[in-house]
């Protein structure tokens, strides 16, 4: 059966429901920030993988360059064995440039892009660094790391938004299998299954307890304080919790209306959040951040 949410996530294994059954996670170091009105996590970027096959391509590079000129001065009759190394080389290359944007991507752009999930106005606030929208284009002009530094910040209406599980095997060196599920999060039109775009919040177990965390904060007990709603976490200390904002302030105020998000995002009631939609002019669902 397929995923309810088209177009279908590549790699998808099922959709998941809102819940507000168990509120417990084994362990909850995602979380950046929790109290009675916001739940805000972190989402990490991972350099090892980029960054090893950026290195295996530039000494792959290396060593077909120097074929290359060997077989151009040396083996001088060998021209189709010639033409055929410098088109690896382009395609190589090409690999290279596409893998760099990705390094410089994960190494130097803000090193998280946080959600925060409003339990008391059903909102969601995305925090999306710009250059993922790069990610995905075969050929980066250079003007794209202009980007490197900069977010969009994407308000979505909680009851619009979904989670699905992504699942796939990996083996290992020496015999066996290993099942790896990654949790995304679905931004639909309002009032359809038709998707917006996947989120990418990050790795789960098959059960994805951290979705039935997210979903029992976001409608179970929102009319009362979080330490009688029913959550627990293990491995979590609320008193050591800091908002990203806080800790990473890479977001800064440049403008009334990124100072009035901010406040919007941690409103503690609708009413509330009219107000400073009202007052800093917030009629938009996406908003760029220099």
């Amino acid at each position: 059966m397929p995923s309810r949410y088209q177009p279908q996530l590549s790699g998808w294994s099922k959709d998941l429901s809102k819940t507000s059954g168990l509120g417990i996670i084994s362990e909850a170091n995602y979380i950046a920030c929790a109290n009675d009105n916001y739940l805000e996590i972190y989402r990490y970027r991972k350099l090892i993988g980029v960054s090893c096959i950026l290195i295996l391509m530039v000494f792959a590079d290396f060593i077909l360059v120097s074929t290359f000129f060997h077989i151009l001065f040396v083996k001088r009759y060998l021209w189709v064995m010639g033409i055929g190394v410098f088109c690896i080389i382009i395609t190589i290359s090409v690999i290279i440039y596409q893998t760099l944007f990705n390094f410089l991507f994960a190494y130097f752009a803000p090193f998280s892009n946080p959600i925060r999930f409003n339990r008391k106005t059903g909102k969601v606030y995305l925090y999306e660094a710009v250059a993922i929208k790069w990610m995905t284009t075969f050929w980066l002009p250079f003007s794209a790391f202009k980007d490197l530094k900069k977010y969009q910040i994407k308000v979505y209406n909680w009851a619009d938004f979904h989670a699905v599980l992504q699942s796939s095997t990996g083996a290992f060196a020496s015999g066996g299998t290993i099942e790896l599920h990654m949790l995304f999060g679905v931004a639909c039109k309002p009032n359809s299954h038709e998707t917006i775009e996947y989120i990418y919040i990050g790795e789960t177990n098959q059960f994805a307890y951290a979705w039935n965390w997210i979903s029992h904060f976001m409608e179970y007990g929102t009319d009362r304080p979080l330490n009688k709603a029913g959550l627990r976490y293990i491995d979590y200390s609320r008193d050591d919790a800091r908002s990203f904002m806080d800790v990473e302030p890479r977001i800064k105020v440049t403008s009334r209306q990124i100072e009035g998000l901010d406040k919007a995002s941690k409103a503690g009631s609708k009413e509330e959040l009219a107000l400073i939609e009202q007052e800093y002019q917030l009629s938009g669902t996406i908003y760029q951040v220099c």
